[in-house]
């Protein structure tokens, strides 16, 4: 997306610009908490852009400030519920799919003051991951016979980030990051016919995922 090149551009203009801020930490942020909303999708659809490679699995953040150094966290949660009921070719199915995904950050990060407006901040992050994912499948043709698939998946994860912040006013500030995260998770699947449990089998995942600034934030303090 075009607006992310162009902070990307202001970025390192500043950089050349600014070997040292006359600005302390405690002029940029005046107010202390700070909660931020991802609307790329949102500045997507208002300019025309394509927003499907923001990567940012995170929907909402919090940070506080503390000095030089500023606690930071996120979180987003997905539910969804369908049921639907199949009378096509002779067949009378019921299907019900339950999906609930919760994935979350804590971390610290210390800030550089670039100039007025823009501030440069490096961290740490820790990840975490829920996710549960239930099917089930009443075959009325085969006497009401009952199948059920869970999927149960916990993982976590570590990485640095890089974060620019541009500072519209006191309580308003627009941001994107850039981060490489490593990751691990498990799932466990079960698969139950009647109320009867088959055997569990588990599987594990790993990556190495470096995220571009791709996803921009809308930040208020207070």
């Amino acid at each position: 997306m075009k607006i992310f090149y162009t902070i990307l551009f202001s970025f390192v203009t500043c950089m050349a610009q600014s070997q040292k801020s006359n600005y302390s930490i405690d002029e940029f942020y005046p107010y202390k908490n700070e909660i931020g909303i991802n609307f790329t999708n949102v500045l997507g659809n208002v300019l025309s852009l394509n927003p499907e490679n923001a990567s940012s699995p995170y929907g909402l953040t919090y940070r506080r400030h503390m000095g030089k150094i500023s606690f930071r966290s996120a979180i987003n949660v997905n539910i969804t519920n369908t049921s639907e009921d199949d009378f096509s070719n002779g067949l009378f199915i019921r299907r019900t799919l339950n999906i609930l995904k919760s994935d979350f950050r804590i971390g610290l990060e210390k800030q550089l003051v670039l100039n007025k407006r823009f501030l440069f901040s490096y961290g740490l992050d820790l990840l975490g991951a829920i996710g549960n994912e239930k099917s089930e499948i009443q075959d009325f043709n085969l006497g009401g016979r009952t199948f059920t698939s869970d999927d149960k998946t916990f993982g976590g994860g570590l990485g640095p980030v890089l974060r620019l912040e541009y500072k519209i006013s006191d309580r308003i500030y627009l941001s994107s990051e850039s981060s490489m995260y490593g990751f691990l998770s498990q799932t466990k699947s079960s698969l139950t016919v009647n109320g009867v449990k088959d055997e569990d089998t588990k599987s594990s995942d790993s990556s190495l995922i470096l995220v571009l600034p791709q996803s921009l934030f809308f930040n208020i303090s207070f």
